[in-house]
């Protein structure tokens, strides 16, 4: 999950909305972007904007909304045909394809004029058809991603080499150093098993490395998650309550939960979104500063599309008379100096391969080698609009596993015919 930094916005900003966009649409070489207050913040504040006006003459306009306001306003703008307007940000969180019949399609601008340095190729592919419609390796693509990543295995560098442990690179190794590094109070792992959609995506992070899925792409008509790999990522999590190798708390825990209890030394390991690096580089609130490690979430090698991918993607108003403009302001803000200033000076995640190997990265972001070696592994995320209730239901059934009211096999079964009555 995102930090709560990337997800909420205050209420001034949804003021500052309301007016904007009438003012806008008098500028005719100025374009109108709806994004979240934490993208805003990621440009550096619109230094990316200013300097895009400045290569090109266009001004962009930021309009921002908090993440509960941003889904609904850009659902009532599409539907509407409305052109307040010209691009938007859209999360894999609330990017269904029911919404595409409103979107310009980008693969004709990409063909005439692509993305540089590298065009598409340069992209983490599952995260390109995290926004195509339908979700195929050719699908019309939709949006381009501009802020998505994957999770990433956090652990104590000092702890796992006083044990005389290598990285865990299988849910086996990583459990078993699990147990080895839980000792009194300091427990070898954390994870969050807050109900709701944060549960699932936590369990799903030890799932899909296995072979699992959520839903059967590309038509997210059918549970994908009742098979040996869901099966065995949920025992595993089971027994690290059994064996005390987590805090039995970690059953409630949300993602700051998890972050503080790694940053107090309360846990040595963890599998959480890669974005979470600097809450634990950061020697005022963090005890464990510099003894932070950053490695690729354990995975079964044959598994190749193993780490889900979350984030924000680019797209244009279907309705906007200035497509060619905002095509020109999505290429400059997902092009490789952007992403890599964002990158390196606000913490943002990036979506371009090239630049998780880029020098000035490496050097200045401590996840970049591990983010290098995750994101060509990048798997979708379902678009399916019933994926709110989805997250429901299979997080209320993998909580009883967690509890032990439950077996495994009976949560994920009698959660797959829950959720296929769903999907039907």
């Amino acid at each position: 999950m995102l930090n709560r930094r990337h997800l909420l916005g205050g209420t001034a900003a949804i003021a500052t909305a309301v007016a904007a966009p009438a003012v806008l649409r008098a500028q005719t070489r100025t374009l109108a972007w709806v994004t979240h207050p934490a993208i805003l913040a990621a440009t550096g504040d619109g230094e990316m904007l200013r300097r895009f006006e400045a290569q090109s003459g266009i001004k962009v306009e930021a309009v921002t909304f908090p993440t509960e306001a941003l889904g609904p306003r850009i659902q009532q703008e599409l539907v509407a045909r409305g052109r307040a307007f010209d691009m938007m940000s859209v999360a894999d969180a609330f990017w269904t394809s029911s919404m595409a019949r409103f979107i310009e399609p980008l693969d004709a601008l990409i063909r005439s004029n692509p993305p540089p340095n590298g065009g598409l190729a340069d992209f983490a592919p599952g995260m390109v058809q995290q926004f195509r419609v339908p979700q195929t390796a050719d699908g019309p693509i939709m949006g381009l991603p501009q802020r998505v990543s994957v999770s990433l295995l956090y652990y104590r560098k000092d702890l796992l080499e006083q044990a005389g442990l290598a990285v865990p690179r299988t849910l086996d190794a990583f459990t078993a150093a699990g147990r080895t590094l839980t000792k009194g109070d300091i427990h070898g792992i954390v994870f969050q098993g807050q109900q709701g959609q944060v549960a699932v995506l936590d369990w799903y992070e030890f799932a899909a490395p296995l072979g699992s899925d959520l839903l059967e792409a590309p038509d997210w008509k059918k549970a994908a998650f009742n098979n040996a790999a869901g099966v065995s990522a949920l025992t595993a999590r089971r027994q690290m309550i059994v064996d005390r190798t987590v805090n039995a708390a970690a059953a409630a825990y949300g993602f700051d939960d998890a972050i503080n209890a790694v940053a107090q030394q309360k846990a040595s390991m963890s599998v959480m979104f890669s974005a979470y690096w600097p809450r634990f580089e950061d020697r005022a609130a963090s005890q464990v500063a510099g003894r932070i490690g950053y490695a690729p979430p354990p995975r079964n090698p044959a598994v190749n599309l193993a780490y889900p991918a979350r984030g924000w993607a680019m797209m244009i108003n279907g309705a906007s008379a200035k497509k060619e403009m905002a095509w020109e302001f999505i290429k400059f803000l997902t092009d490789t100096p952007q992403q890599t200033w964002m990158g390196v000076n606000r913490g943002n995640p990036v979506s371009r391969l090239s630049v998780a190997r880029d020098p000035e990265f490496l050097k200045a972001v401590p996840i970049a080698e591990a983010l290098g070696q995750a994101l060509p592994h990048a798997k979708i995320m379902p678009n399916a609009p019933q994926l709110p209730r989805v997250y429901d239901t299979l997080s209320r059934h993998l909580g009883a596993a967690l509890a032990g009211t439950a077996t495994p096999e009976a949560a994920l079964r009698d959660a797959e015919r829950e959720v296929n009555a769903l999907l039907a």
